[in-house]
């Protein structure tokens, strides 16, 4: 598979070289609580029924789940990113531990058909679309390799998050809305490790994602809880975590595409 997924180089259409910059030092964000105890869960509760379908991970970063996919009995995963420092980082775990996972660098908002692919696995990857002109790119994009009946499934930043009651540090990010007179959705994600990593995002609204993913031929849209593992209460008790479900920051989008029930 070559770079850009077609043989073109790969221009970003928005601040995604940020994580070029940032490269392999974003894998340490996946040892905070919030990474630990909600978003791991929430993705592979996504990726739960994968066994023997195919899957294409958009914004794989340095694929920490594409390489649970494949694990997970995926017949064939393919990971994407527009950052090549990302897609270098997870091309280099493949060769110490080869489990068969491609990967292509390449920018979701001109994504070429890659495949019919069963699930289409997107883990903060629309936050990068910085109007809803982007976000309906996006979406056509994911329309073009989903076969009929197959699943879009998301996380995604939460559209009704209160940036009035800010989640405490101990969870191990920070998320504050950004001035930004072009993009009043522009948010400043800060993840505290040692250093710490932060990166710019955006937060469309409800209405933008489900008519760009309907306008793309995609339906049944729906929203839905991530969700906070039980060895996360476990380890730091029930009262910990009152802060996160009073607001929290993620939420799962999912859609299906075409005709169908959806389960192939």
């Amino acid at each position: 598979m070559t770079d850009a997924a077609d043989g073109r180089a790969a221009h970003p259409a928005h601040d995604d070289l940020q994580y070029d910059r940032i490269g392999g030092d974003y894998e340490l964000a996946k040892l905070l609580p919030l990474t630990r105890f909600v978003e791991r869960p929430s993705v592979l509760g996504l990726l739960a029924d994968v066994r023997g379908r195919s899957v294409l991970d958009l914004a794989c970063g340095t694929g920490v789940y594409s390489r649970h996919a494949r694990r997970l009995g995926a017949r064939r995963v393919l990971g994407v990113d527009i950052s090549p420092k990302m897609v270098e980082v997870a091309r280099a775990t493949e060769e110490r531990e080869a489990l068969g996972v491609e990967y292509a660098v390449g920018d979701a908002t001109e994504l070429p058909r890659l495949g019919d692919f069963d699930v289409l696995l997107a883990a903060y990857l629309f936050n990068y679309a910085d109007s809803a002109g982007t976000m309906e790119l996006m979406a056509r994009a994911c329309a073009r390799n989903l076969r009929e009946g197959g699943q879009l499934r998301a996380l995604v930043a939460h559209p009704d998050f209160d940036f009035g009651r800010s989640l405490p540090q101990r969870y191990g990010f920070s998320f504050r809305q950004a001035a930004d007179p072009e993009h009043d959705g522009r948010i400043r994600v800060t993840a505290h490790t040692r250093p710490p990593v932060s990166f710019t995002a955006y937060l469309p609204s409800r209405r933008v994602y489900e008519e760009a993913f309907t306008g793309a031929g995609l339906r049944d849209c729906s929203w839905g809880p991530v969700q906070l593992s039980p060895d996360g209460v476990l380890e730091f008790g029930p009262e910990y975590w009152d802060d996160f479900a009073a607001n929290p920051p993620w939420v799962l989008f999912r859609c299906v595409k075409g005709a169908g029930d959806g389960r192939g």
